[in-house]
């Protein structure tokens, strides 16, 4: 029998920029939150289980990309792995904010490949915003 225990960030804390509306919007919400809404200390709860290596660079016309790897430092398997893409100005402010999927699973102790077009920035912050993990169980 197949069980499948989902883990989501939810938004305990927000800082908001002078001037900006706050939207202090659950992980599973379609929307994004706002680029101007900060959790304090910038951790999400995929950090406690992945890592992420990546580069960006120029695509086809133009397009900035992310590619890298999304590694599973626990020992079940992942699936409905998201990543939160923000990318930051000059003087490390968010300015744009997108949610891509990584294809197929993120077998335990393994990696995935993903390749994401993004919005152009000089620099970009990249991690897990939600998964679920998949193992395998007896009823």
């Amino acid at each position: 029998m197949l069980r499948i225990c989902a883990v989501t960030m939810t938004l305990l804390a927000v800082t908001v920029l002078p001037g900006a509306a706050a939207r202090a919007n659950w992980a599973d919400s379609p929307d994004v939150p706002s680029p101007r809404a900060y959790l304090q200390n910038n951790r999400t709860i995929g950090d406690e289980f992945f890592h992420v290596e990546w580069a960006a660079a120029a695509g086809r016309r133009g397009q900035a990309r992310i590619t890298g790897y999304v590694y599973n430092d626990h020992g079940e398997a992942a699936v409905n792995v998201q990543l939160r893409i923000t990318a930051l100005d000059s003087t490390g402010q968010a300015v744009d904010t997108v949610v891509e999927p990584v294809r197929g699973t993120v077998p335990g102790f393994s990696r995935a490949y993903f390749d994401v077009p993004v919005p152009a920035g000089p620099s970009y912050q990249v991690s897990v915003m939600s998964f679920d993990f998949m193992g395998l169980g007896k009823s």
